[in-house]
């Protein structure tokens, strides 16, 4: 779950390491919540010094790809994992970044952002 002031690392190769959620677009609720597969905006909280494509302070949009719990399946399982993590966009919805680290939920497949999930090399 993702709202407004969370903190969430980065897992692509862009140069971003920890972003700060300043909007959710497309969320549930009254509070605009976000869960895995949601746009948001994020502003950048660290970055790698040597990056030329991101510095910290700037603003994109990002698509959340893990949870610390994820909804619950329809077969009845759900998926846990250490944090919550993103992807960063660039302003045509392409991934930022050319490679994904780590482990992404399949929930993505079905959405505009199956090039994100294209991009990885383990998925859940």
């Amino acid at each position: 779950m993702v709202q407004m002031q969370t903190v969430l690392r980065v897992i692509d190769n862009s140069g971003a390491r920890f972003v700060r959620c300043i909007g959710v677009l497309k969320g549930t609720g009254k509070l605009r919540v976000g869960n895995v597969g949601d746009e948001i905006v994020c502003s950048v909280q660290s970055a790698d010094p040597s990056s030329k494509k991101v510095k910290r302070g700037q603003v994109f949009h990002a698509v959340i790809v893990r949870g610390k719990v994820e909804p619950l399946r329809d077969d009845g399982s759900w998926m846990r994992t250490s944090d919550t993590a993103c992807v960063l966009l660039q302003d045509n919805g392409e991934p930022l970044g050319t490679r994904v680290r780590g482990v992404m939920s399949t929930r993505l497949a079905g959405s505009k952002f199956a090039k994100v999930l294209g991009l990885g090399s383990c998925n859940c």
